[in-house]
């Protein structure tokens, strides 16, 4: 005889053993003990949340013969043994995926008139019911909204949203949550131990992660990764399901903030030598940069203490220049990669391609960063350097200075300036991204290498956004003066306030639009 594979043997028998549905199985269990059942049910959720399973263990219990005070199926009566046999003649299991079509509903609706053999009820429990056609929809429609008193309904499926509106209202509806990580470890835990197997806590990790949230799925791994006599190690793990080790995923994030773009090329080629998946290697990647962030966001304790060493040993290495919001922008260039691989893209390329932007991006955003602590003096020399006059000799002879690239200010707050403009509208970016700032006094003074970049400036659209960056860069006080450099090689003032920006509007001419909409007999005050 064949040996039953765990996710079959562990299957829950009653509701007090599901784990992770706890809001489900209460409202559930009450229902059956105080029998007040309703005629259709429709579970969905993600593959693997026990919706089958919750599915037998009603069934069972509104036909056990001696339930518990508490609502739960004895397990002792002929109804239990023969549901949990599978050869009970009132629950009748259908997959809709093979039997789909208008015929099968036509033969379910003609039997629904039988009456119940060994139990109270007839269930019928018609699993992937999303893929039924829509003119098996339409024929199941009345019977499921005036079923037989002794006939009850139980529909699963992944894809809710694929079921008509008018199925759904016919139903009372439970949403199955995907599992956690630690409810899945809980559980893979105490199946290893009533089985002796022999495993790692850091391969139980891998295990429950890779479930992907699907409790079944993490016991079919742990399934396979048992069928050895030997103690489950993480790297077996590693093997069995291509994903990449600590030191080879500890290289390429390194690597990610390497000047050295061949550090980069040579972590991904190993990897692609040793089997690895790039799907798996971007899942990867991406998995362990947010376990950095939430490290140095939350600290230690969120981690269990086998992981503490290894993400404490990453940390160091890795430059803290970078911010959590750079790591945010970086994960997004990786979850966009795995959206190109399922556009048939091949496959190394698209993994080299999300690397190597998300690379480009950890460097410019540590670069920006190093550039502006070095330009951090204080700010007394800053003004002594504002306002020394120029020689009179190079004032005459010299033509006018074009601002730096690197644009610079006293504290270094532009640079946050810049970097708030960045984020909210590049197009304003590129219009004040080679301006010279100087501080003079208790204000700033900003200088545009080309008037018509003052001259765009001045529209509400960016003056607003580099008023917000200036504000909230130095204070809500801050004054401050918008020039370019003049043909003669003098600062021309051009703007300060926002006031000082809008045109002006003679009150003449407001008061004859004003007219044109209202008519001539409208009395106006004060335009005078």
């Amino acid at each position: 005889m064949s040996r039953q594979a765990l996710y079959r043997a562990y299957r829950p028998r009653t509701f007090s053993e599901v784990v992770g549905q706890s809001r489900v199985v209460s409202t559930l269990q009450e229902s059956v003990r105080q029998n007040r059942l309703t005629h259709a049910y429709l579970f969905s959720g993600p593959r693997g949340t026990g919706k089958t399973s919750m599915a037998r263990i009603l069934a069972k219990a509104v036909n056990c013969a001696a339930p518990t005070p508490h609502g739960e199926p004895c397990l002792q009566c002929a109804s239990c043994v023969a549901l949990e046999r599978g050869n009970h003649l009132d629950v009748i299991e259908i997959d809709a995926a093979s039997n789909r079509g208008i015929d099968e509903i036509r033969d379910l609706r003609e039997h629904l008139g039988q009456s119940p053999v060994m139990g109270k009820q007839r269930v019928y429990i018609i699993d992937e019911v999303h893929m039924l056609t829509e003119a098996a929809f339409n024929a199941l429609l009345k019977t499921l909204e005036e079923p037989p008193e002794h006939v009850l309904f139980i529909l699963a499926t992944t894809e809710a949203h694929k079921l008509p509106i008018t199925v759904l209202s016919r139903c009372q509806r439970y949403e199955f949550q995907r599992f956690r990580v630690a409810e899945i470890q809980d559980r893979l835990r105490q199946v290893a131990k009533s089985e002796g197997i022999a495993i790692a806590p850091d391969a139980l990790e891998l295990l429950a992660e890779f479930g992907d949230g699907a409790l079944r799925d993490a016991l079919s791994l742990l399934d396979q990764a048992a069928a050895l006599d030997e103690e489950i190690t993480r790297a077996r793990i590693e093997d069995m399901v291509g994903a990449l080790s600590p030191a080879l995923l500890e290289r390429i994030i390194l690597a990610l903030t390497d000047k050295e773009l061949s550090a980069l090329l040579v972590a991904i080629d190993q990897a692609l030598q040793s089997g690895r998946d790039p799907r798996q290697m971007l899942r990867d990647v991406a998995r362990e940069l947010r376990n950095l962030v939430v490290w140095r966001q939350a600290g230690p304790d969120l981690f269990p203490s086998y992981r503490r060493e290894w993400l404490a040993r990453l940390d160091a290495q890795v430059s803290r220049a970078v911010d959590a919001t750079d790591w945010f922008e970086a994960l997004d260039i990786l979850t966009e990669g795995e959206g190109r691989l399922k556009g048939g893209f091949p496959p190394q390329l698209v993994l080299e391609l999300a690397l190597f932007k998300t690379r480009q991006c950890l460097m410019v955003e540590d670069s920006v960063r190093e550039a502006s602590a070095m330009s951090a003096t204080p700010a007394a020399a800053s003004l002594t350097e504002v306002s020394a006059p120029p020689p009179a000799a190079s004032k005459a002879s010299s033509p006018p200075p074009r601002p730096s690239s690197s644009p610079v200010g006293g504290s270094g707050r532009f640079q946050q300036v810049l970097e708030f403009i960045r984020r909210e509208r590049p197009t304003t970016y590129a219009l004040v991204k080679d301006a010279q700032c100087t501080e003079k006094g208790t204000g700033i003074e900003l200088c545009f290498a080309f008037p018509a970049h003052l001259d765009l400036i001045k529209s509400s659209i960016h003056h607003d956004l580099l008023q917000r960056a200036l504000q909230s860069a130095y204070g809500a006080e801050i004054s401050y003066a918008l020039t370019t450099a003049g043909s003669d090689g003098q600062m021309e003032q051009k703007s300060s306030p926002m006031a000082d920006l809008a045109p002006k509007i003679r009150a003449s001419d407001l008061a004859q639009e004003v007219r044109e909409w209202f008519g001539d007999e409208v009395h106006l005050v004060g335009f005078d």
